[in-house]
Order: structure tokens, then sequence, then C-alpha cells
């Protein structure tokens, strides 16, 4: 038994080792502010960037002069801010509280329109929601498995609770036709917008903690709470890969296909970025992501091409990557 542990600490300081060796940050882009995030996505281009933060504050950010475009107004932010999101042509930007989006214009600076959402079981709160690349539907998931499929010009809701625990992550295809859900109930499913049936789903034994979508829609990253991750097709629901390492186990918080590659990279709750092979499975490195305080997470990331890598963490410090090291390994 001693022996078995011994070598697989050999092996995980040897893949520490190794990947101080290959280095690919290089250093912080800057820092957003002082106070911390709580929320963030970059917009589908990179340029853009929304932020909730330690003080309350909704800001959405153009990612190169790393200046503040929009700022809600601290008395039309919600109490309880559950997610925030850009829409793809950057003209609205979408803010979920407990029980409803409220759309901003943000040519305009102004609310546009609030619209409520509820699920099966009364007091169901909000846990995520997505928005289709036109603009005119919407998916919101609620704390008791609940997925309301909105149609936003005619303001018809199909609502139906496939989960039994709360809905975490949503994704849209780049039609807008097709969605994937993942829950703490450890089902993940491909479904049709409209339609109650699942094209295929996936149970796993414990709750899903991360989830990726790549950007063309052919292929999905999953981990649940505990030890299996895999890359599964999306065509069909077959597994293409399970990843592989060292350790007894590992957190995964952020997923993101590199686009233009076969990589895959994730994010821990221990300020660590991992690099992933997905035909294979192979772990090509962990890195140390910058941080100012012990337990800084990456709160989200985008890859332009398969050369780099933008990271935003939970300190607000914007880190740039470059991957083309990784083509030699």
């Amino acid at each position: 038994m001693w022996l078995r542990v011994l070598l697989t600490t050999l092996c995980v300081v040897f893949l520490i080792a190794c990947s101080e060796d290959v280095q690919l940050s290089k250093g912080s882009v800057g820092r957003l502010n002082e106070s911390g995030i709580a929320l963030g996505h970059f917009s589908k281009d990179g340029s853009k960037l929304v932020t909730f933060d330690n003080q309350k504050q909704i800001q959405v950010w153009d990612v190169a002069t790393q200046r503040v475009e929009f700022t809600v107004p601290q008395a039309k932010t919600p109490g309880f801010v559950r997610d925030v999101a850009l829409s793809e042509d950057l003209q609205m930007l979408v803010i979920a509280s407990e029980t409803e989006l409220a759309f901003w214009s943000l040519d305009k600076g102004k609310l546009v329109t609030k619209v409520a959402f509820g699920g099966v079981t009364p007091g169901a709160v909000i846990t995520a929601m997505a928005i289709s690349p036109k603009n005119d539907k919407a998916i919101v998931a609620m704390a008791d498995g609940t997925i309301n499929m909105a149609d936003l010009h005619t303001q018809i809701n199909n609502r139906f609770a496939p989960h039994s625990r709360p809905v975490q992550h949503v994704f849209w295809d780049e039609k807008g036709e097709l969605f994937v859900t993942g829950a703490q109930d450890g089902k993940l499913a491909l479904w049709k917008f409209g339609s109650a049936e699942p094209i295929f789903m996936k149970e796993f034994d414990h709750r899903v903690t991360s989830v990726a979508v790549s950007e063309d829609f052919s292929e999905l990253f999953a981990s649940d709470a505990l030890n299996e991750q895999v890359v599964t097709s999306l065509t069909d629901g077959q597994s293409i890969s399970e990843l592989q390492y060292m350790s007894r186990f590992k957190v995964f918080r952020k997923a993101l296909f590199i686009r233009g590659s076969e990589l895959l990279a994730t994010s821990s709750s221990k300020s660590h970025l991992s690099i992933w092979n997905t035909q294979n499975g192979e772990e090509l490195g962990t890195w140390q992501i910058s941080s100012v305080h012990d337990g800084a997470t990456i709160v989200d990331m985008y890859a332009a091409d398969r050369n780099s890598l933008l990271t935003l963490s939970s300190d607000g410090i914007l880190e740039a990557w470059t991957l083309n090291a990784l083509a030699q390994r």
C-alpha cells in the first residue's frame, strides 16, 4: 500500500515539474477592481466582459482597454443576482434575479423590460439562463429542476421539469435550435427547443459541476463532483474520451474547448488551470494562475484561437496564456 502511495505522489510531483518547464502564462493583463468578482462572462467574440463584483455592482467592460462602458445603477440592481450575460450582438445586457430576467439596452443605457419566470414548485428561484444567438428565445433554469423554454417574441413559455435538483448549466447551439442542460441531480441532456423529450440524456453518479460545449456544438465536456470527467459527441451521445490524471480526484469548476484545436482548458477551486487533449484524455499540464488572495479561482475563460487563452479570476485579474508550446508535447 505504501509503495502505491509513493508512486502516485512521485507521479504528481513529476507532472507539476513538467508543467513548470512549459511556460504558458504571459502574465497579468490587468486587474479590473480590488473588490473581487462574483460573476463574470466574456462576450461571444471576447471583446466585452460583464461582471458582478463583491460590491454588488454590475458593469460591462471593453476587454482591450479594460475600461467600463456601462454600469447598472445601484438602485436598479437586484438584491440577489443569479446570473449575468451579454447578447451575442452586444446590444443587450441580461440580468437574472431570483424570479425574473431584466433586459438592458447597452446602446441606450436603459432598462427595456423585465420577464418573470417560475418553477413547478412554488418559490423556486432562477439558477441559470441563456439567451439564444438571435435574442428571440431564452432558456431559464430553476432550483427545483424546472426548465423554462421561452419565445421572447410570442411571449409563449413552455415549462417542464426534467431534473430533480438545481439546473446550473445551460448552453445554446449556434442556430438557437438545440440546447444542453446539466444539473445537480447528475443528469446531462441535449434538447430541441419546444420539445420535452431529450435527444439524449447521460446520468452521472454525482452532481454535474462543470460543462462546456465546443463552438460547433459537436462535442461536450462534463464533470461530476467526484471522479468522472468525459468528452462526449453531441451528435450521438457516444463517449470520445475520459480525462486521465494521477491524483486521486480533481475538482472541476470552469471548462472551455479551445477553438480550432483538440485542447480543453479546465479550472479548479485551488487557483489552477489545466490543459487536456480531448481525443485521448491526456493531461498536458497544470499551471498556477496569478492571484492576490488564497483560494482565487477562474471565473471565466475565452480563447480567440488555438494559440491564445484569456482568463478572468475571482480577484478581478485578466491573465493571458500562450498555448503554442503545447503543440510540441
